[in-house]
């Protein structure tokens, strides 16, 4: 009972350290593109990029505060799509360079960002969802609805700021957008019911229960 008490202590204390690491090496590359993004005078993009970080420091805030938790490869795909927008997309220019990676970029972002935020919710509200056919729906809606947030986002963004490169260029280029998130949705619900580490996962409320 010891080993296994004391192996288990370990184990968190490496993830834990992990997950430091991954939020500072995220927090340096973000720092590096609002710089470089600054000095090519790209305003518009480099105000994108800070969002994003505050975002995610708000984030960490509440996670520490409130003892969330999230699997580490769900915390990596989610700083990875952020990192693909703001340092790939924007930086390097792919989204206006490359037709193709604003629609992979739609797939993989909802469905890390939806996996993410399945996760943050069930916390909030304590509660950890186990029917398969409600998950199913959750998690599809969960997409839909971060679409449909993310382009009325740069829709107000383009009326607000009216940025040289538009974020919705056309009609086709949201509806398109659209079904990428729709698509990156269904991967979400694949790879969840596929994956044990993912529906095994213990939340900070179920390991208060189980030391009562």
């Amino acid at each position: 009972m010891t080993v296994k008490s004391t192996k288990s202590g370990v184990s968190k204390l490496s993830k834990t350290y992990i997950e430091k690491a991954v939020d500072l090496l995220f927090i340096i590359i973000q720092i590096f593109c609002i710089i470089a993004l600054f000095k090519i005078k790209n305003f518009d993009y480099m105000r994108m990029a800070s969002g994003n970080l505050f975002f995610w420091l708000i984030y960490m805030i509440f996670e520490k505060k409130e003892h969330w938790r999230i699997p580490l490869y769900i915390r990596i795909i989610t700083l990875l799509s952020i990192t693909f927008n703001d340092f790939l997309g924007e930086y390097l220019n792919l989204y206006e360079s490359s037709f193709i990676y604003d629609r992979l970029q739609h797939v993989f972002g909802t469905y890390a960002l939806t996996l993410w935020i399945f996760f943050v919710i069930q916390q909030i509200v304590q509660i950890k969802l186990t029917n398969k056919r409600l998950t199913i729906l959750f998690i599809i809606s969960l997409s839909f609805a971060l679409g449909t947030i993310y382009e009325l986002l740069e829709f107000m963004e383009d009326q607000v700021f009216n940025p040289l490169i538009k974020n919705q260029p056309s009609l086709l280029d949201t509806n398109l957008d659209l079904v990428s998130d729709l698509i990156g949705g269904i991967f979400a619900v694949m790879h969840y019911h596929i994956s044990m580490p993912l529906k095994t996962f213990l939340f900070p409320f179920e390991q208060g229960f189980s030391t009562k």
